[in-house]
């Protein structure tokens, strides 16, 4: 494999953990004594995972036999490391309790031909995966086979209890290295990522009796195997692949799950300082950067429960105020929210308000003649205007530029029929007012101006349209 330390790594199959020995060494560092046959005088890192990313740890030079020591007078935090060689490709190796320990193997077959010396753990860590890369490929022909087979069938009963042997066979492993060494880190890793068991009360015959029933219980004990006080976690990328696909996959994508699971599991982390940190981060990270509509409000959670309240201990007042202030711009912009007046300038010089517009519906439409994107969404806006302006839908198109002529001269050239304003230098605030951080930007408004959607293209608006406008 090769080292990217942008990229996300993660063994797909890495599910087995040992403990190793206590050692002399316990206290006294790390010495991780490494030989690359076929490696002469050039230069290998240690890196680490913490979360989705990967750093660099320590460099050292290879002698002209491969040898090379990483060491250091302080203990290394425990976690999954990666030994990155000249080429770019790389191993994974487990830095846990016993920091100090060898290894050899080749530079034409660098994970192959690994041997360890002093390390249990990373011994069982590459006897489970040697375990793996014979079973997989017999697995994923047996389940492409089943696909393929006639459901009920003979034939695909057979290659069921073929794939249940296969899939009994990793587990057992599983089960003997959990059992072997019950506090290593990769015992932490197996737990962590075994799916909880479903009760038998949730089951009738062998058979589901509510999807729903089985849907809220997989939910609600999804973490139950997580050890929260254990932060060996957040240096493998097990922990952040778990968030990512809780928050991003299992809960349904609304504002108020995010919130009431996001608490629950941040209350869960309070048990170490780190692990509640990262929880916080990814979840703020998460929902700012969601491209689903209405996820601001559970960003503006976030900031006003752990930002204002000074729970972020980690981060300075100046960033804190900021993450305070970015919620409050978006605070009044969130679905549901009254939209902030505006009162801006026609081509002409007259003011017109957004709050004193009679229409069932109203659009938003900040854009600009030059911008690419609002050249596409423009014409099919104009259209969406003109096939319902009579059943009540206003457009008020807000120009973002400061040549009024290159303006007008995109009304003339689109033929534009709606409202149009501009307020070329600002002198009202609009764009903070409305978080004007990129164009095209669409608000659609019901009577009462309050925001129903935002952030959407035209071909979007088009299905709001339809289903409060109905087909003109």
């Amino acid at each position: 494999m090769r080292w990217n330390p942008h990229t996300f790594l993660l063994f797909a199959w890495i599910l087995p953990a040992v403990l190793p020995a206590a050692t002399a060494h316990a206290n006294q560092g790390y010495q991780i004594e490494v030989q690359i046959r076929g490696l002469e005088n050039e230069a290998c890192f240690l890196a680490y995972h913490y979360g989705e990313r990967q750093f660099i740890r320590d460099t050292v030079q290879a002698d002209a036999r491969g040898r090379m020591v990483f060491q250091n007078d302080q203990r290394l935090d425990p976690g999954m490391y990666i030994i990155v060689l000249p080429d770019q490709r790389y191993f994974e190796l487990l830095v846990d309790h016993n920091q100090h320990f060898s290894l050899q193997t080749t530079l034409e077959n660098p994970t192959q031909d690994l041997v360890f010396t002093n390390s249990p753990d990373n011994e069982a860590f590459y006897d489970y995966l040697r375990l793996l890369n014979q079973v997989r490929p017999r697995l994923q022909s047996l389940q492409q086979q089943a696909g393929q087979a006639s459901g009920g069938s003979e034939q695909r009963e057979e290659l069921q209890r073929q794939i249940d042997a296969l899939n009994e066979r990793i587990r057992q492993a599983q089960d003997g290295y959990m059992s072997r060494f019950p506090d290593g880190l990769f015992s932490v890793i197996l737990r962590a990522q075994r799916d909880p068991e479903v009760p038998e009360a949730y089951r009738e015959d062998g058979r589901d009796q509510d999807q729903q029933l089985m849907y809220q219980f997989y939910k609600d004990n999804y973490w139950s195997h997580v050890d929260f006080s254990d932060d060996r976690l957040l240096r493998t990328p097990v922990f952040h692949s778990m968030l990512r696909r809780y928050f991003g996959e299992v809960l349904i994508q609304i504002p108020d799950t995010i919130i009431k699971y996001g608490d629950r599991l941040i209350d869960k982390s309070r048990g170490h300082r780190d692990v509640f940190r990262y929880a916080v981060w990814f979840l703020t990270n998460f929902t700012e950067r969601s491209p689903i509509m209405g996820m601001d409000a559970a960003f503006v959670h976030m900031a006003d429960t752990y930002y204002a309240s000074g729970e972020a201990f980690w981060m300075e007042e100046d960033a804190r105020r900021r993450i305070a202030e970015r919620a409050d711009r978006i605070r009044p912009l969130m679905v549901g929210q009254k939209a902030p007046e505006l009162r801006l300038f026609t081509p002409e010089g007259s003011v017109r308000s957004l709050h004193g517009l009679d229409a069932e519906y109203v659009v938003i439409y900040f854009w600009e003649s030059e911008c690419t994107h609002c050249q596409r969404e423009t014409p099919v806006l104009q259209e969406l205007y003109r096939q319902y302006r009579d059943a009540g839908l206003e457009v008020y198109a807000v120009n973002t530029e400061v040549e009024a002529a290159r303006w007008t001269r995109a009304i003339d050239r689109y033929g534009l029929e709606w409202i149009n304003v501009n307020d070329a230098v600002n002198r009202t605030g609009f764009r903070d007012t409305y978080d004007i951080y990129a164009i095209p930007m669409v608000y659609f408004l019901d009577r009462d101006k309050r925001i129903l959607a935002k952030g959407i293209s035209a071909e979007q608006l088009r299905g709001f349209l339809q289903e409060t406008l109905g087909n003109p």
